[in-house]
């Protein structure tokens, strides 16, 4: 019978040892890597940084259906005792302090009317109310915003949930970010936008490891889009699998206790 020496049983316990640190290694791709098609060379101070031209450029949203429009209108005139008087739009609001946007495009505000913002960017919607308020206040100031530019991030990022940003120039850089950025088991190269327009659904993929990702056409999002981080393989087979999340720790301790009985036994 074949009998183990110390340098056999040391070797043993090395390559079991080996083994178990490859299993466990391979469970997560540790890895935040982002355009890493930029050259290394760019960032070296004697080198002219790398410039890009073609890249997307940001298009003013359009106002949708069931928006809700934070909107106020003022004017400052002269009373007799020369005190500004300051005049907001009154009128029925949303439960989220809002005009919202009807099935046909159309708000209502007080003394003004119905008003057809529907289709609009926030820039001509201000100045058709303002051309509409021109008959009831003098040279009125209207400001107006989507109050409920909400962007929608699920899957494998630190902080998923609803976006609710106070800029409607915001990117898909941005959305992740927000989120608390992508968690390393995420897939980086496959990143999933939807965007819906009416009845219609459009599907978009982003590689965040290229840098092609800012001359996409959908590089900036609109109200209402989801972002979906998809999980790498490995997280969601230990999800589905508690052997799986605790094998490593399982194998580590039979490693070390067939050392010890190893070394035990050619003492």
């Amino acid at each position: 019978m074949y009998k183990l020496n110390r340098q056999s049983c040391f070797s043993l316990s090395l390559l079991l040892l080996l083994v178990v640190y490859t299993l466990m290694s391979s469970c997560v791709a540790a890895s935040r890597i982002y355009f890493n098609d930029l050259k290394n060379d760019s960032l070296n101070s004697t080198t002219p940084p790398l410039v890009k031209n073609n890249l997307t450029k940001f298009v003013d949203p359009k106002i949708e259906s069931n928006d809700i429009l934070a909107i106020t209108i003022q004017t400052i005139e002269q009373n007799a005792t020369n005190t500004p008087i300051t005049t907001n739009s009154t009128g029925t609001f949303s439960a989220l302090n809002g005009y919202l946007v009807d099935k046909d495009g159309y708000i209502e505000l007080s003394l003004v009317g119905k008003v057809k913002v529907g289709g609009f960017t926030t820039e001509e919607a201000r100045e058709i109310i303002k051309q509409k308020a021109d008959s009831y206040w003098k040279e009125p100031v209207v400001n107006l915003r989507i109050s409920n530019f909400d962007i929608i991030v699920l899957g494998d990022v630190n902080h998923p949930g609803v976006l609710t940003s106070p800029s409607e120039k915001i990117s898909i850089i941005d959305a992740i970010a927000l989120s608390g950025d992508l968690a390393l088991t995420a897939k980086r190269k496959n990143i999933l936008l939807v965007r819906t327009e009416g009845e219609t659904k459009t599907f978009v993929r982003f590689d965040l490891s290229k840098s092609s990702i800012f001359e996409s056409p959908y590089f900036y999002l609109k109200q209402r889009d989801l972002v979906y981080v998809e999980q790498g393989k490995s997280k969601l087979e230990g999800a589905n699998n508690l052997f799986n999340t605790y094998f490593g720790y399982f194998s580590a301790i039979i490693s070390i206790i067939t050392a010890f009985v190893a070394f035990k036994v050619i003492k």
